[in-house]
């Protein structure tokens, strides 16, 4: 959902990220590059930052940019091997899968759906995977977003084991981009030490908070109108998030915001 102000306005409204939304900000856009790179050589990269800073939206960038299956792990109803593997084996397939093929795979997708792809991810996630990837061709890069929305889960470790055994598999033509909070990361390298070393070297963080410098670069790419305003919300409140700013962007006429804070 966006609004659509009489000027050609276009700010992201809810959700904030979507397809259909532009990134800016040469700090994001660096992220995505450098993702790009990173998923191109190596089975898996992370992404980090803070709630409402982006992940989202560079992740759905990197996407536009390679050739790319999004998983919002919010659809999937308990975190495990086999409810990640289905859900990804499911979208490559209802993109990819010929209906004149005849492997074991397909048959199962075509006979029993979701359900029969769950099946074959219990018994065995790492040929189930594959074979999908294999129908793909080339490189794909499975983007797992809001894989561990909380370091407090009491599942925690079960979840992030999921990250040890994905790259484990050697999938020589898949790459996987996990989103990831800083508390959920810092745990991460502190308790499982062999993924912790793994991710120094794979890992892209994005800015704490929005830099001056770059405020004008994100919001006009929505609404040139209201960069101003945006300086101004940025002044009161340094530690606003992309999405509280867009919000706010969002709710607060100009004119309003321009009287209720004081500019010297």
């Amino acid at each position: 959902m966006s609004i659509v102000g009489v000027n050609g306005c276009t700010i992201p409204k809810w959700p904030v990220a979507g397809e259909s939304y532009k990134l800016a900000g040469k700090s994001w856009l660096r992220a995505v590059e450098t993702l790009v790179k990173l998923t191109s050589a190596f089975p898996m990269a992370i992404l980090l930052g803070r709630a409402g800073m982006g992940k989202s939206q560079v992740a759905y960038e990197v996407c536009k940019r390679t050739n790319c299956i999004y998983v919002d792990l919010t659809e999937v109803g308990e975190r495990t091997m086999p409810n990640v593997v289905a859900i990804v084996t499911w979208r490559l397939l209802s993109r990819y899968w010929d209906k004149g093929a005849k492997n074991r795979l397909v048959e199962v997708y075509r006979k029993f759906g979701y359900e029969g792809l769950l099946s074959l991810a219990r018994g065995d996630p790492a040929w189930t995977l594959r074979s999908a990837l294999e129908l793909a061709g080339g490189r794909t890069t499975i983007v797992l977003d809001e894989l561990l929305p909380s370091a407090e889960d009491p599942k925690f470790f079960e979840v992030a084991y999921i990250l040890h055994r994905v790259r484990n598999m050697h999938l020589s033509n898949a790459s996987f981009l996990v989103t990831m909070l800083p508390e959920v990361y810092e745990k991460i390298v502190e308790r499982i030490p062999p993924l912790g070393n793994f991710f120094m070297h794979i890992t892209v963080q994005l800015p704490d908070v929005i830099p001056e410098d770059e405020v004008e670069d994100i919001v006009s790419a929505y609404c040139t109108e209201k960069v101003e305003l945006a300086r101004k919300i940025l002044a009161e409140r340094p530690d606003i998030t992309v999405r509280e700013l867009l919000m706010e962007l969002n709710n607060i006429p100009s004119r309003r915001y321009v009287e209720l804070v004081p500019v010297d």
